[in-house]
């Protein structure tokens, strides 16, 4: 994250998001205990995940079950934290990662009404 949507809003304060439905779900099935419990900690304390954050949860699931086990090495850490941090699961990425609501309304509807 470099900041630019803060620093240059204009540019992109016309940008639409994809509005993904499906909720993150269940952890996949490959996954250890300990690795999927970190998964549903994530589902919990960072709602805003979907389905098209599946493969980078995973990623940190596994490294965060690593960490509370005690055998998760420096260059580990550095990878979980820049996970956490794509993923708005620090404090400094968190404000990004609150997305508007999408319009329920078409503004086109109001021609054909």
């Amino acid at each position: 994250m470099t900041g630019q949507s803060v620093v240059r809003r204009k540019k992109f304060e016309s940008r639409i998001e994809p509005v993904v439905d499906d909720p993150l779900g269940d952890p996949p099935a490959f996954l250890k205990p300990a690795a999927a419990e970190a998964w549903e900690e994530f589902r919990r304390l960072m709602p805003w995940l979907n389905r098209s954050h599946r493969g980078i949860t995973e990623l940190a699931s596994i490294l965060q079950s690593r960490q509370a086990a005690g055998v998760l090495a420096v260059p580990g850490q550095t990878l979980l934290l820049r996970f956490l941090g794509s993923m708005g699961g620090t404090p400094a990425a968190s404000r990004f990662a609150v997305v508007p609501e999408p319009e329920n309304e078409d503004p086109a509807m109001r021609y054909f009404e």
